[in-house]
């Protein structure tokens, strides 16, 4: 399989202290996954080499919230789901993930943006596309094939590569860029879902099929 670099771009979900850093609220639950499959690492060596190729890298950060998450109305349905859990989880700066003036939000340091990548501000949802104007910097960009990475498989990047499917893109999941937090997670997103919206490569198979 051949992939046209020039209309082809990486989408990075949520590379955020609170899933990669120790101290992170949702750290704990993933760090196995990280470690065992080399996750970081294949990430950096995948954006290393994409640079200059493809047309461009985008980061999808999750979007801050305040302490206590004021934002939301307590016990509306935003409350309820995943988001109540975020609510109630503590971290080593505080409780509640995503909490803005605190470390958790931050894009982790062995992934930082370089000159060029674009970060999409303003996710709050599960689906990168929601919330956000990936769709337009997408469009705006003329791309075509979208290859998703990032965190967690089955939660955001699932959602994300659905969405991207409906909305016409060809769709990539580089799956030994993401992770979530058990194998058994992993394995039924990439053989049972994405195989059916989109392409299941490892970052190198990526990289090979780009020109």
């Amino acid at each position: 399989m051949k992939i046209n670099a020039a209309k082809t771009a990486i989408v990075l979900i949520e590379p955020q202290n609170d899933f990669l850093s120790e101290g992170g609220t949702m750290y704990a639950f993933i760090k196995e996954q990280l470690a065992s499959r080399n996750v970081i690492a294949n990430l950096q060596e995948l954006l290393t080499n994409a640079r200059g190729k493809v047309a461009k890298i985008f980061y999808v950060p999750f979007h801050s919230f305040e302490e206590g998450f004021p934002e939301l109305k307590k016990g509306g349905p935003a409350y309820e789901g995943l988001r109540g859990i975020e609510i109630d989880m503590t971290a080593d700066w505080g409780k509640g993930a995503w909490l803005r003036g605190t470390p958790g939000p931050e894009i982790i340091p062995q992934l930082t943006p370089q000159k060029g990548d674009v970060v999409v501000e303003g996710k709050k949802t599960l689906d990168a596309f929601h919330s956000t104007a990936l769709d337009y910097l997408l469009r705006a960009n003329e791309i075509e094939t979208v290859a998703f990475t990032g965190f967690h498989t089955n939660w955001c990047v699932e959602s994300s590569a659905r969405s991207a499917y409906d909305k016409g893109y060809r769709v990539v999941v580089i799956g030994d860029c993401t992770a979530t937090d058990t194998q058994e997670e992993q394995d039924y997103a990439e053989k049972f879902i994405f195989r059916k919206i989109g392409k299941v490569m490892n970052h190198k198979e990526f990289l090979d099929s780009l020109e």
